[in-house]
């Protein structure tokens, strides 16, 4: 295989690996000024020359167009380069986030309690809505289970069956990561063993 097109696949697994970092802990990339720089837009992931280790693996993502990066995010992601720059945007969210928190002191003030208290409620309203979300997902299975067996032949099972994925894989991608529905084209075993 051409060194450039194992190049590209690399440094856009990598780059993957790296939002997905960013995602889970903004606190280790939030003083990086590239890093911060090159999550907020486009054409700064794809221009980012950025080496890194993540749970003791070496990343290095090469410079590439916009372009090339969205061909090779097709390879990765089911949803090509919209999934990935969804990531992006939720690095970059996480990122400012955890910028804009107030610095924690030795004490529980009363503005420190109450940011507390919103970013609290903030998370039980996003918990509700994704279990809102999974339990429509459930209900819609039971119908296509009950579709799928009231099938006359196996052509209508098989036809329904995949009807019933699709709308499953439909719902489910409403949550937000990481409580989206499909499983990404990489898998690391590191982030199960960590109980993502």
């Amino acid at each position: 295989m051409d060194k450039r097109i194992l190049k590209n696949k690399s440094s856009t697994k990598s780059l993957i690996e790296i939002i997905r970092a960013i995602i889970k802990n903004p606190e280790d990339y939030s003083n990086d000024e590239i890093l911060i720089d090159a999550i907020k837009s486009q054409s700064g992931i794809a221009k980012l020359q950025y080496r890194v280790a993540i749970r003791g693996r070496e990343f290095h993502k090469n410079s590439m167009s916009l372009n090339t990066l969205k061909r090779y995010a097709d390879q990765f992601l089911d949803e090509g380069f919209v999934a990935l720059d969804k990531l992006r945007l939720e690095a970059n969210q996480a990122l400012v986030r955890y910028n804009s928190k107030p610095q924690k002191s030795h004490y529980q003030s009363k503005a420190s309690l109450k940011f507390k208290i919103e970013e609290l409620e903030k998370e039980l309203d996003k918990h509700r809505s994704i279990n809102f979300i999974l339990l429509q997902a459930v209900n819609s299975s039971i119908n296509s289970i009950n579709s799928i067996l009231a099938a006359p032949n196996d052509s209508v099972r098989g036809k329904r069956g995949k009807d019933g994925i699709e709308r499953l894989r439909a719902i489910l991608s409403l949550n937000p990561r990481p409580f989206d529905s499909n499983p990404q084209s990489i898998v690391n075993i590191e982030d199960y063993k960590n109980g993502l």
